[in-house]
């Protein structure tokens, strides 16, 4: 399985950096690669990590071309989202029964870092799991204006994934793998 996402640049902020660390670091358990639009940062570097430079945020298109070359399961995920101790088992047994999985997040405040007091706070879809084949899909039919860190996209896709995955499409939100820290930006 491999993350797809787009980081924001450590420079413009302590606390987004401090997120996304804590992010990835939770993504090492789970993902065999972790792809990343954007400027190479070292906290973010590993053995698994590829950056793809990119002088803005990219196109939600733009991250749906690269998991649809994927040759296993790949997911779409903020760059800031931390993913349960028990991800990789759940994301992995969603997909050998499903083309694609999502989960709403749950908010937390990382300042106290305890994920069991997080709560469901809004309708944010931060991770899209699917097969390389739905990828390639959903990326004829997405809308190119959309891009990561705007509303609408996670909406948008939540609703084609339905509609497109003749019934083989997960909602994984009961199983708590998904925290969204609370931020100030």
């Amino acid at each position: 399985m491999i993350a797809v996402s787009s980081h924001k640049p450590f420079a413009q902020s302590a606390e987004i950096a401090r997120n996304q660390v804590r992010a990835f670091n939770s993504w090492l358990a789970v993902f065999d690669a972790i792809i990343y639009f954007g400027a190479s940062e070292s906290a973010l570097a590993s053995p698994y990590t590829a950056f793809i430079h990119s002088t803005e945020r990219p196109r939600i298109r733009d991250l749906m071309f690269a998991a649809s070359l994927a040759t296993s399961p790949a997911c779409l995920i903020n760059s800031d989202i931390v993913l349960a101790p028990n991800a990789s088992e759940m994301l992995i047994g969603a997909m050998k029964r499903n083309e694609a999985a999502t989960s709403f997040r749950y908010e937390f405040n990382p300042a106290q870092g305890d994920l069991s007091l997080a709560s469901k706070v809004d309708n944010g879809l931060d991770l899209f799991l699917a097969r390389p084949d739905v990828w390639r899909r959903c990326w004829a039919d997405f809308p190119g204006h959309f891009r990561i860190g705007k509303p609408m996209w996670d909406s948008w896709l939540y609703m084609w994934m339905r509609e497109h995955c003749q019934g083989k499409f997960a909602d994984l939100s009961k199983w708590r793998l998904v925290y969204h820290p609370r931020h100030t930006r």
